[in-house]
């Protein structure tokens, strides 16, 4: 075999592995969402249920929702097939499907002026600028990307898609 061919062999074989770990992360990144929201809920349901001892407050891991009405009016709790539950843009007839959080996170970087960093849009919808929420929010930032709901810019800003 020639060296030109040996290095396609290998320019694909990597390709092909780059792909699969790119799935296995999108995969990972919703079962970590979902996990989030069940997390919400059980703290709500037990936070509405009368209890004979005073109870203690459960320490909140992770910030879920944008606003504490989300578990109540997310539609998009229901997972869409392969277990996604932020569907790709072009699969969608607006973003009345993607869950309330992502759709204020769509609202904050289509108002700006300009791409925005996920600091200022952390800032912007009164979330916490602390590393744990503007990582949280970037990771949800950057899987709208993965799905064509919003762009990147070289600078690492978010902004609508072209």
């Amino acid at each position: 075999m020639s060296l030109p061919d040996q290095i396609t062999t290998r320019l694909v074989a990597a390709a092909e592995r780059a792909e699969h770990l790119r799935t296995q992360l999108a995969e990972a990144e919703d079962d970590l969402d979902r996990l989030r929201v069940a997390e919400q809920v059980v703290k709500e349901i037990l936070a509405e249920q009368p209890s004979r001892e005073p109870a203690e407050e459960p320490a909140l891991v992770y910030q879920v929702a944008l606003s504490a009405s989300r578990v109540h009016t997310d539609r998009a709790a229901q997972l869409l097939p392969g277990g996604r539950l932020i569907c790709f843009r072009h699969e969608a007839a607006g973003t009345h499907v993607l869950p309330a959080d992502y759709q204020a996170l769509l609202s904050a970087v289509r108002s700006g002026q300009a791409p925005l960093s996920c600091k200022t849009i952390c800032a912007q919808l009164g979330l916490s600028t602390e590393p744990g929420q503007v990582e949280g929010t970037r990771a949800k930032l950057n899987r709208l990307v993965e799905r064509g709901w919003l762009r990147k810019t070289p600078a690492r800003a978010f902004a609508p898609p072209t």
